[in-house]
């Protein structure tokens, strides 16, 4: 069977990125959850002392009500959420942040050079519901820690798709099993030949990285990267003897991240 070694965007994968007609998720681990639309992933962690919810999706009410239903539905309390994670400053990863910001007071973290990126060059200068509405309470960088409860984040510095982009590794469970999972911040690489090679620098790191800390789960902040509704959907109606298929083992994760260096070297050659 032939299989494609990159995904397919097109203008209709963008389009998609504000479709809110159809949401869907997944408790993919003991203490993970996945929430998505048609292109754009968020992901709540359940810890000791609440909850972590890291990207926000697109900056409209029914983003944070599928979000917050989907806690919900999973038997979590949505009123635990303590901290908003952020990857980058693109809005479809800042999101519907200011909802959880008015309704739970959650702490927001992001980058500095990205909270600057987000207010003066917003993705939809044109359209005032997209720019910046909320304040970041803490900037990270590059070696950071973030920690609520028995859950720390790690913080690595990966500009490239944004000059300020952030990648995070965190610890989830399986049947009480714990796994190390990483989640690459920037997903496409960016649109001029300086800033892809910054975007492969960053990734060589986070990779080095990821080595050191036995990275064995692989998610994604898009859905076109990793075939990320069908194993949404395979996750929701997993039987408890089936695998989980976001574990996918220390060589797999760095197979996994070959297709960031594959969009690259098409990047490059059309620059």
């Amino acid at each position: 069977m032939n299989r494609l070694n990159k995904p397919v965007f097109t203008k209709g994968t963008i389009r998609e990125m504000e479709d809110m007609s159809f949401f869907i998720y997944a408790k993919i681990f003991d203490d993970l959850l996945i929430v998505a639309q048609k292109q754009t992933n968020c992901f709540v962690l359940k810890t000791s002392d609440g909850l972590i919810v890291i990207d926000a999706i697109w900056p409209v009410k029914e983003a944070f009500e599928a979000i917050i239903d989907s806690i919900e539905d999973v038997g979590w309390n949505p009123a635990a959420i303590k901290k908003l994670v952020l990857t980058h400053g693109h809005v479809d990863h800042t999101g519907c942040g200011k909802w959880f910001v008015e309704r739970y007071h959650a702490d927001t973290y992001l980058s500095k050079i990205d909270d600057i990126f987000w207010n003066e060059y917003p993705t939809k200068p044109d359209r005032p519901e997209t720019w910046k509405d909320y304040k970041i309470n803490v900037y990270i960088q590059d070696g950071d820690t973030i920690t609520l409860g028995d859950k720390t984040i790690y913080v690595y510095g990966t500009p490239g798709h944004t000059p300020g982009g952030l990648s995070y590794m965190f610890p989830v469970k399986e049947k009480g099993e714990t796994h190390m999972a990483a989640l690459w911040g920037g997903t496409t690489p960016p649109w001029t030949k300086n800033e892809v090679k910054q975007y492969l620098k960053s990734l060589d790191y986070f990779i080095s990285e990821a080595i050191c800390r036995k990275v064995d789960v692989a998610l994604s902040n898009h859905t076109a990267i990793d075939n990320g509704l069908e194993r949404i959907m395979y996750s929701k109606k997993r039987l408890d003897y089936m695998p989980n298929i976001y574990i996918i083992g220390q060589d797999g994760f760095q197979n996994y991240c070959q297709v960031f260096r594959t969009l690259s070297y098409e990047m490059l050659e059309k620059l």
